[in-house]
């Protein structure tokens, strides 16, 4: 159930505007971009440090049911939006048998709809993009992150996390037009920068962006995994804020990006691409009774919403 600040019978809600079921029978397919298809993967079985982000889908929706269908910030109308809800893609705790059904499921969506992944950890990334390279086999997909973290170590059977996924997922996907945003976390070696950028990957510091200016790192990003492919996916691991924006994360960042910082950038990447993908992970409710975390990644959500929605405006 949502919770709204105010009730103004003026306003349009978000939840009042998903889609049921009987508007999708016989629904032609939303080739204008419209149609956009929340997913939920309620899986932590994988996190790296301390569990819970299987409650992040549900927290982030109960939000963003509050919110109104007019980004304010970004003056943007998200009525022309269509929006739908998929449920839960069925997770079990057999890890792999989880992540081929993930890949498979994205395989076989609509080809018109815009997804938007709500986990979950960060491990299901890699099996997102497995599904979205065989949905798409036509497309060449640029990947643009923003985490503290590489997440590029080598998987250890057995132990499996959330931190080899950009690792794993090299065997499918060509990181050439991958862009990596806020790397921070102080767990690294130099040597992990070194193969990130020797993969073709951009990475960028909070340290870099800041001498910079966001402005002119998204548009860098922008040339690197947009413009010289037919799609991007963006994927938001939340520890990528500052753990005042964040608290509710496995590994919370002290030192990270505002959430202005990474809102901006979604609203600018979601309108400069053709088609787009979003995921939103490490949201963990019960390691924050604030709400805090939710909260800032309904805002994140809301902005990629009113970037397509801006370019289905420009176009």
């Amino acid at each position: 159930m949502s919770t709204r600040v105010v009730e103004d019978s003026a306003v349009r809600w978000i939840s009042g505007a998903w889609e049921g079921p009987e508007e999708n029978q016989d629904r032609p397919v939303a080739e204008d971009g419209a149609g956009i298809l929340f997913l939920e993967i309620p899986f932590d079985h994988a996190v790296s440090h301390r569990p819970g982000t299987r409650f992040g889908p549900s927290a982030i929706l109960a939000v963003l049911d509050g919110f109104s269908l007019y980004c304010t910030d970004k003056r943007t109308d998200l009525s022309r939006l269509r929006l739908r809800r998929f449920g839960d893609i069925e997770v079990t705790n057999d890890i792999h048998a989880t992540y081929r059904h993930i890949a498979e499921t994205i395989a076989g969506l609509a080809p018109g709809d815009t997804p938007v992944f709500l986990g979950g950890d960060h491990s299901i990334t890699d099996p997102i993009l497995r599904g979205l390279l065989r949905r798409h086999p036509d497309r060449k997909l640029g990947l643009i992150v923003f985490d503290a973290h590489f997440d590029s170590r080598s998987p250890v059977p057995g132990k499996e996390h959330s931190g080899h996924w950009m690792h794993t997922v090299a065997e499918v996907f060509d990181h050439r037009h991958s862009v990596q945003l806020g790397i921070d976390a102080p767990i690294y070696s130099g040597a992990y920068m070194e193969l990130a950028e020797a993969a073709g990957i951009m990475v960028r510091t909070p340290w870099d962006i800041r001498r910079a200016g966001l402005a002119a790192t998204v548009a860098e990003a922008i040339r690197h995994a947009v413009e010289p492919t037919d799609a991007v996916h963006v994927s938001i691991d939340i520890d990528c804020l500052s753990a005042g924006f964040a608290p509710g994360t496995s590994v919370p960042n002290a030192a990270g990006l505002t959430l202005w910082e990474v809102a901006d950038a979604v609203f600018e990447i979601a309108r400069s691409a053709a088609h787009a993908s979003l995921d939103i992970v490490e949201v963990s409710p019960p390691l924050d009774c604030s709400g805090i975390t939710a909260q800032s990644a309904a805002h994140l959500a809301m902005n990629f919403l009113a970037g397509r929605a801006a370019r289905l405006r420009k176009g």
